[in-house]
């Protein structure tokens, strides 16, 4: 069973990307502590699936709702259904991405293309059709990050610049949506225990070399991000906005 925790009982969160990796582990630590999770998922219905069902299965709340943050009819009819079933929204947790792992000679003008649709369109188009759904709840975004979007990381560059807008346009939405009460903050993590790390040409090689460049002497793990991203959207953080929280075990210093 999940161990319950109250300080999200009875708010409404979607998580997009909600069905894998750092997306799961961030709709399980919110479904932990009591909040109905909208799992939103786009190509794996299995995975979508499997997520809602292992969160209900554990004593949490949630539902999957399939849409493509790249396309834009999508996005707002997203919004529409979440509206129509909930009348509200707590929080958003922007947590969909794509990713290219090779170097940026090798990119195509349409990788760039597809990379930047989802990880710096998607999050804005969903923001800004979450507001008047958020208002109302002084609700929270989150926007999910990572450490390449300051430090350059090999076969990394279609992410990093993305992530890097991500991180400007979290400071822009931030300021914009402080008037209706909605707080915009990112959450950032250096690479992680997942098996994301493995996506990278010579991934065992970029772990060893980060875990001996990190104070703290390890990876971080998917929990760890998780907890990152509860805590931004939490009360706990109700004066913190257009805000950049990086959990890196002191890579980046």
């Amino acid at each position: 069973m999940i161990a319950v925790m109250a300080d999200f009982a009875g708010q409404i969160v979607l998580v997009t990307g909600g069905t894998k990796g750092a997306g799961k582990a961030i709709s399980a630590e919110f479904a932990g502590r009591g909040a109905h999770v909208i799992v939103n998922w786009f190509h794996e219905q299995d995975a979508a699936e499997r997520t809602v069902a292992e969160i209900v299965a554990a004593g949490g709340s949630a539902e999957r709702l399939r849409a493509s943050v790249g396309k834009p009819d999508e996005v707002t009819a997203m919004f529409e259904t979440v509206g129509g079933r909930h009348g509200r929204l707590d929080v958003l947790v922007n947590c969909a991405a794509r990713g290219y792992f090779m170097p940026a000679a090798d990119l195509s003008e349409r990788d760039w293309h597809r990379a930047f649709e989802v990880n710096v369109h998607g999050p804005r188009r969903c923001a800004r059709a979450a507001l008047p759904l958020l208002a109302g709840q002084h609700g929270a975004v989150v926007n999910v990050s990572s450490i390449g979007a300051s430090l350059t990381v090999d076969n990394y560059s279609a992410v990093g610049v993305g992530k890097a807008a991500l991180e400007a346009l979290t400071r822009y939405l931030a300021v914009e949506f402080a008037g209706y009460g909605v707080r915009v903050n990112a959450a950032s993590a250096g690479i992680l225990d997942s098996p994301t790390t493995e996506l990278f040409p010579g991934g065992d090689r970029i772990r060893d070399t980060v875990i001996a460049g990190t104070p703290l002497g390890r990876l971080g793990t998917l929990a760890e991000l998780a907890r990152l991203v509860v805590f931004l959207a939490s009360s706990e953080a109700g004066w913190i906005t257009g805000q950049t929280l990086i959990a890196d075990g002191g890579l980046s210093l």
